[in-house]
């Protein structure tokens, strides 16, 4: 996939997961669906900037990434809410609070990608 495509699928994924929390439906694959996003657009920044990024580890290091050029937003903490959202479609184990803080979270993050993605395409 092109960062383009990773770009696309992440806002795609992130509509439908919000769809999904307003109407009430399937909390698991709402929660997976927002982490979806996430990862897809940690790859996106990883290959428009020449980063290496191959699963877990490489989105936790894509997040470093981030975080050492733009100190002032929170990539890891804002990544680590998404893996425990990815955790929770396996587990099921999130109250709904934690899952309402990690969703927070994972959509900030998201929406960060987005606007730095959408800026680096303009640029």
């Amino acid at each position: 996939m092109t960062p383009e495509e990773h770009i696309q699928t992440m806002d795609e994924f992130v509509r439908d997961s919000q769809n999904i929390f307003t109407d009430g439906g399937n909390r698991l694959v709402a929660a997976e669906l927002l982490w979806g996003a996430l990862a897809h657009g940690l790859i996106a920044a990883a290959d428009t900037n020449g980063w290496r990024c191959d699963g877990h580890q490489g989105y936790k290091k894509v997040a470093r990434q981030l975080q050492s050029t733009t100190p002032s937003r929170r990539w890891i903490s804002d990544v680590a809410a998404g893996e425990q959202l990815d955790r929770h479609f396996y587990r099921g184990h999130m109250t709904d609070n934690e899952m309402e803080r990690c969703r927070r979270a994972a959509l900030q993050g998201t929406r960060q990608l987005a606007a730095m993605l959408g800026q680096q395409q303009e640029g």
